[in-house]
């Protein structure tokens, strides 16, 4: 019995992701925020959260920041992805800022495999979605609108 080596098909490239995470730190528009990176969307959550919980130790960024990094378990005990989630919405509900959003961003294209125009105007679009959103003022529109056809997640 002869075999006949089977067809190789390559399978679909699956779609290339970056998450990303985006702390302001407050509501002075001459601070800017810290934008995190990574492909896994449960380290970029750690990082934003000990990012956070660096800041909060080192500076009194707000009143009853001592207080809240005391009362809540330390970077150390945070054993599973639902212990950071608990420590970032406890400090979602206990103060406006520093606040933290994540987005996940398609990359594609480019030398280093980044379409860089996508990314940019995604982060310009949810950095100003996140502004209005903790100010309240209207955001302007982007100026480009994103490329047909092309959806660029959040």
């Amino acid at each position: 019995m002869t075999s006949e080596p089977a067809e190789h098909t390559p399978s679909p490239r699956a779609a290339a992701f970056l998450s990303l995470g985006v702390i302001v730190w407050s509501d002075d528009p001459e601070v800017d925020p810290t934008v995190i990176a990574d492909r896994n969307p449960v380290t970029l959550a750690r990082s934003v959260a000990l990012t956070i919980h660096d800041m909060l130790t080192d500076a009194d960024l707000y009143a009853g920041a001592a207080e809240f990094v005391e009362t809540l378990p330390p970077p150390e005990d945070w054993v599973w992805p639902e212990d950071v989630d608990d420590w970032l919405e406890a400090l979602r509900e206990s103060t406006p800022y520093p606040a933290y959003s994540f987005h996940r961003v398609p990359v594609s294209g480019g030398v280093d495999g980044t379409n860089h125009t996508a990314v940019t105007r995604h982060l310009e679009d949810a950095l100003r979605a996140r502004e209005q959103a903790l100010t309240g003022e209207p955001a302007e529109p982007s100026a480009s609108p994103p490329a047909a056809g092309r959806e660029l997640g959040r």
